[in-house]
């Protein structure tokens, strides 16, 4: 259900948070959001006279959706990735909202009674991370646990600048109904570079 173009987006967007891009007013992208093996058009564009919003459009067999949420961004309104958190056949849509020298911020929508965002158990909305230069390390992307798909996130802080070792954690989710519950919470120790710490939001395509 996802094509050629839909990979290239999804390339895109994981890289915008590490070199810069022109301003953009507006992105697209093709996703089955409700799973029934057709593609559905999604728009991300700019909000006149609003910089710090964007509009996301979804049109959904002829019915047509939108949501705003936030766009802290000097690069403009960024290329959506195509995401299925729980590898049950309805797509979602990872949106930029936030880039940073060093750290970006995403957020993921889909159909949930309407155009929603991925939410935690207290309806707050998830956010995820990808960045965090040399005094940090985020990461977020997809894995099988017993079979079914999580979402992990990893985060992680210098203890020892000399060697470069880190600490944080290692987080991974179940998503339901546009619904992110924690399901296992593992300290990690050591490089960046071992993989514990590594997450790629296109294992979750």
């Amino acid at each position: 259900m996802r094509n050629a173009s839909a990979v290239l987006l999804a390339l895109a967007s994981v890289v915008a948070f590490a070199a810069p891009a022109s301003a953009a007013d507006q992105q697209t992208v093709q996703a089955d959001l409700n799973g029934d093996g057709r593609l559905d058009r999604v728009v991300a564009e700019t909000v006149p006279g609003n910089p710090e919003e964007q509009l996301l459009v979804a049109t959904v067999r002829g019915i047509r959706l939108t949501a705003r949420t936030e766009l802290y961004s000097y690069i403009g309104v960024q290329p959506m990735q195509v995401v299925d958190l729980n590898g049950e056949g309805s797509d979602e849509v990872l949106v930029l909202e936030s880039a940073g020298a060093n750290t970006d911020r995403f957020s993921v929508w889909g159909l949930f009674g309407g155009l929603r965002p991925v939410t935690n158990p207290d309806g707050s909305k998830l956010a995820l991370w990808m960045g965090g230069g040399a005094s940090a390390h985020s990461r977020f992307g997809c894995e099988t646990v017993d079979g079914a798909r999580r979402l992990v996130t990893v985060s992680a802080l210098p203890t020892d600048w000399e060697t470069m070792v880190f600490s944080g954690e290692r987080v991974t989710y179940s998503v339901a109904d546009g619904v992110a519950t924690e399901t296992s919470r593992t300290p990690i120790t050591g490089p960046r570079t071992a993989p514990e710490f590594q997450a790629d939001p296109l294992t979750c395509a």
